[in-house]
């Protein structure tokens, strides 16, 4: 090499060198946004989809042992999982989703008449090999964590680094409202979370035939959920300038028409009975609606109710905030919102409940969204192109390690999982095996298989697999009763004297005698007929008729 050429290199490396050390003095400034070659791309989307399917896998396998173990515990009941499973026992056996309601005069219906949520008869073919309702939690907890796949690909088209889009579906399955989801007993609205995901990759791909089957589904999961569909067709009208996707927001429209009034009603006699959650706006569905139109003043304050703000703020800082950087794409979930935003219920503005299955789909993708809105603006791209950039001051896989970790605090201070953490809804004890578990174990195990039972609120799941399953107070037309003293439940809710009033009556009844009685756990066995007139049995008066299926 001759003279000259040395000398051109070694100013080359030392122009090299300092740069570096500017580089290095100043971490912010920008850097140049350099893509990823195709085959690089290829090659890390199938290194980092390893660690996505083994994510997945960790969720199911953690959630399913836990929803066991509150199973185990008697942490579930009747009012919910005790409803889906009656609907899959009576499926499995030629009755399409009968189920016994929870009403002061109990009566024998199709779930229809309560929720559109006919994917339930589904899994009647499994309830055949496995006939347990460790099953449907089992399940659930595998469908739920099949959504990481949906967020990885979204994640990885969004921000173009399967790196990035790796740690992005690992704060989709660390987000705490999926965990509580997933250990919430089982609802079949649960389902429609990753279904919806799948839905929204597709139609971003324009793959519309590919999304067909995963909105189908999604739709028989909750007579809500066309509502969420509909706004989904809006949306994408909007992001890509296109009618076509206006014709899924009028299939969803006319689905929701006929579910809320056609359906329900055919199967109820009546409406249903969850309208009376928005009583305040009115008696009927229709009738809900216009109030809310028409009085904004309401419908504004009851939306900025300190619960309201407080269950928003819940779900929106686990995902670092970012969602709220695509706030159109947040408005895809505004239905689900709205709904439980005016409810009288409290239980749908908390994350620990299924409420939240809607919600988590689009906020989740408007985090992708938003977080490379984010990326944009700090590489000074803020009301420009992407290819107007000046260069990048973080890298995407920085932001979406950041999202990533909120997720993980969001579990710390808020957590489903059982470690003794400040905010943990659950420890260890809460699903340690106690005496009092075992004595109910023991009374269920007396009871024989098809009997007619009235169980109290909290066995009313181990005992709901049959075709008539009442729920205690009312045990009139019941052979055999559960009682538990310790959980006092007058239907869904605890209520300490009513329990006892109606537990005295039972006691009183010839018609029944006391076979078993431990731990505050008391079976008691028909042993006359029941003449069709007596008065024993039938819940007071007084107390407030609930719901079909009333519990949150």
């Amino acid at each position: 090499m001759s003279g000259r050429r040395e000398k051109a290199a070694r100013r080359r490396a030392t122009a090299g060198t300092a740069a570096a050390g500017q580089r290095a003095a100043r971490p912010y400034a920008l850097a140049p946004v350099i893509e990823l070659e195709d085959a690089e791309r290829s090659r890390l989307f199938r290194r980092n989809a390893v660690y996505v399917i083994v994510g997945a896998v960790l969720f199911a396998a953690i959630y399913a042992l836990l929803s066991w173990l509150k199973y185990r515990a008697y942490m579930d009941a009747r009012f919910d999982l005790g409803n889906m499973v009656q609907a899959v026992y009576n499926t499995a056996h030629g009755r399409f989703l009968e189920g016994t309601t929870g009403e002061l005069k109990p009566r024998q219906m199709s779930r229809l008449g309560a929720h559109v949520d006919p994917i339930l008869a589904l899994f009647a073919l499994p309830w055949l090999v496995w006939p347990s309702p460790v099953m449907l939690l089992v399940l659930q907890a595998g469908i739920v964590a099949t959504g990481a796949w949906p967020a990885y690909r979204l994640g990885t088209r969004g921000t173009r680094d399967p790196r990035a889009g790796a740690l992005l579906a690992g704060a989709y399955l660390l987000y705490p409202a999926l965990g509580f989801l997933v250990l919430n007993e089982f609802h079949p609205v649960a389902l429609a979370t990753p279904l919806l995901l799948w839905s929204f990759l597709y139609i971003e791909e324009s793959r519309w035939l590919w999304a067909l089957p995963f909105l189908v589904l999604a739709a028989a999961c909750k007579e809500t959920v066309p509502l969420v569909i509909g706004t989904m067709g809006v949306y994408f009208a909007l992001r890509k300038r296109s009618l076509r996707p206006l014709i899924l927001t009028v299939a969803a429209a006319a689905y929701f028409t006929v579910a809320v009034w056609v359906i329900i009603p055919h199967y109820n006699g009546d409406q249903s009975a969850f309208i009376a959650r928005y009583g305040d706006y009115g008696q009927g569905a229709g009738e809900v609606i216009r109030t809310a139109l028409t009085h904004p003043g309401q419908t504004v304050a009851d939306l900025v109710a300190p619960g309201n703000l407080d269950y928003w703020l819940k779900l929106a800082w686990p995902f670092g905030f970012t969602s709220l950087l695509s706030p159109l794409t947040v408005l895809i979930a505004a239905p689900e919102l709205l709904l439980n935003a005016l409810s009288a219920t409290i239980y749908q503005r908390r994350i620990e409940f299924h409420y939240t299955a809607l919600e988590i789909p689009f906020l989740f993708a408007a985090a992708v969204l938003g977080m490379m809105r984010l990326w944009r603006w700090l590489g000074g791209g803020f009301r420009r192109a992407e290819k107007a950039m000046p260069g990048q001051r973080v890298r995407r896989e920085t932001l979406a390690l950041l999202v990533l970790l909120a997720a993980l605090a969001g579990n710390y201070a808020m957590g489903p999982l059982p470690f003794s953490l400040p905010g943990a809804a659950y420890d260890g004890r809460d699903y340690a095996r106690t005496a009092h578990a075992v004595a109910l174990d023991e009374a269920v195990n007396m009871i024989p298989e098809g009997a007619k039972v009235s169980a109290n609120n909290n066995a009313g799941a181990q005992l709901a697999a049959r075709r008539i399953a009442y729920v205690f107070p009312y045990f009139a037309d019941a052979d055999w009763v559960l009682v538990d003293e310790k959980h006092p439940f007058f239907y869904d809710r605890e209520d300490a004297h009513m329990h006892r009033l109606v537990l005295g009556q039972l006691v009183l009844d010839n018609r029944f005698i006391s076979v078993y009685a431990k731990d505050g756990v008391y079976v008691f066995k028909r042993v006359a007929a029941n003449p069709g007139a007596a008065p024993g049995g039938d819940a007071p008066e007084a107390a407030p008729t609930p719901a079909v299926s009333p519990a949150p």
